[in-house]
């Protein structure tokens, strides 16, 4: 049995894939503890009340993710990775010019949000303040994923996985860093949002810096001046068939991440958005360790599905059921460390949090359902499905988390994330893995 295990753990350690992974992991890691442990700082620093206020700015700046172009980076990495596969480089630069006019057009209307968050934030919770701060971290999403996000496909398609996930390290840590240093010096949430602007302006830069780098190595990617070219002569509706429902799958996950905050700012003090934010936070910091799963199979099941379709079905159930089992360990061992955890990062103001901690202890063991529903997908270019269930899941999800949150305060807002998250995942997964297996079934016959 120990020389079965052995055997194991080295054919995992040596296959491509999971080599991939722990790169993408470490780099997570990093970035994960910065926001961690930056997350506690302003916390200490803001305390409850003006801690909440930020937590809520940050959750209306994310509603721009909506028309930001968010999901045309992972539906554009399933094409350029089909695209780069078949050695079409003309097709891949197009599909690059294709992103970044996306996300110009998608920031422009960012930045009209941005002017309007103040009047959405007094129309919501009748302070204009808390739209300001929105604000600010809207035109510093701006400037950073502008070109920071064109950049991380393109190391990703390479197959610079190491470099991608230092660009993606250094941007969190950086920024994160930053709000943190300015909030010390200001003690005050405005400090905590310039902070971002002044880390994102910094990474644009660097991320120019890195696209000209990679272009010298590779002649699939063009320079500056070709690009601008290819980004006016574009031609969007060519592939916004396919990047279209991507983008709106991806939104609704935007949503699922945002309205809990949201929402529970509507019925709760600032003080309590703060707890219920700090232990549905918790909790996802360990679930962050699953991202680089998720991200590497954007590229990986569209490989798949090119060499040997019938495989597709036993590599989307493998994945599924590693990932929930490894967030059912993650889940569990955060919960067990919370009540120290709390008492050393935040000390006993914030000591309210961690019963919330332990309520959400079946949202994160079913997390990991999610890992491959959204590469799966996009692969198999059925993302109206997902589209499908998750509006049906939100739309009855909404009214009865409003209902819940309005009766049973921050435990609404707990019953109602679990819901949410479960419901959604559990319908997903069983649909993919039926509909996957007849296909497989029909291709061996």
């Amino acid at each position: 049995m120990i020389l079965s295990l052995r055997e194991k753990l080295t054919y995992f350690y040596q296959h491509w894939f999971v080599r991939k992974m722990i790169t993408l992991q470490a780099g997570s890691f990093v970035g994960t503890f910065a926001q961690a442990l930056a997350g506690v700082i302003l916390a200490r620093v803001l305390q409850p009340e003006n801690y909440g206020i930020y937590a809520i700015a940050f959750s209306i700046a994310g509603l721009t993710s909506l028309f930001m172009g968010a999901g045309v980076q992972e539906a554009s990495t399933v094409l350029l990775g089909e695209s780069y596969a078949q050695k079409d480089h003309e097709r891949s630069r197009e599909m690059m010019a294709f992103l970044l006019k996306i996300s110009i057009l998608g920031s422009l209307l960012g930045l009209v949000f941005a002017a309007f968050s103040p009047l959405i934030a007094s129309h919501w919770y009748g302070d204009a303040r808390i739209g300001l701060y929105a604000a600010v971290v809207i035109v510093a999403s701006v400037i950073s994923s502008i070109w920071l996000s064109f950049v991380i496909v393109a190391l990703q398609i390479a197959g610079e996985i190491r470099s991608m996930a230092v660009m993606t390290m250094v941007d969190q840590v950086l920024r994160v860093s930053l709000s943190v240093v300015f909030a010390v010096i200001s003690k005050s949430i405005f400090g905590a949002v310039l902070g971002h602007l002044v880390g994102a302006t910094i990474i644009f830069f660097v991320s120019i810096q890195v696209w000209r780098n990679l272009r010298k190595r590779y002649d699939l990617f063009p320079n500056l001046r070709l690009l601008a070219h290819l980004v006016c002569t574009v031609h969007i509706k060519k592939y916004f068939s396919f990047t279209f429902w991507i983008t709106i799958d991806r939104n609704i996950a935007t949503l699922y991440s945002v309205l809990p905050v949201l929402l529970t700012g509507l019925f709760v003090s600032a003080s309590g958005v703060t707890f219920f934010k700090l232990a549905f936070g918790y909790v996802n910091i360990a679930m962050s360790l699953l991202g680089p799963v998720s991200t590497l199979l954007n590229v990986e099941f569209p490989r798949v599905k090119v060499e040997d379709h019938a495989k597709l079905s036993g590599s989307f159930s493998r994945v599924t059921w590693y990932a929930v089992g490894l967030s059912t360990v993650l889940t569990i061992g955060a919960i067990i460390a919370s009540p120290i955890m709390f008492r050393i990062l935040y000390g006993n103001n914030f000591q309210a949090s961690v019963p919330y901690v332990f309520g959400l202890i079946i949202y994160g063991a079913f997390y990991g359902l999610g890992v491959g529903l959204g590469p799966m997908w996009r692969a198999i270019n059925q993302v109206g499905r997902s589209i499908i269930i998750n509006v049906l899941t939100l739309g009855v999800g909404i009214p009865m988390g409003l209902w819940l949150i309005s009766r049973l305060g921050l435990w609404g807002s707990v019953i109602m994330v679990t819901l949410w998250y479960t419901v959604s995942h559990l319908a997903s997964f069983l649909y993919l893995r039926r509909a996957l297996r007849k296909h497989s079934l029909s291709a061996t016959i």
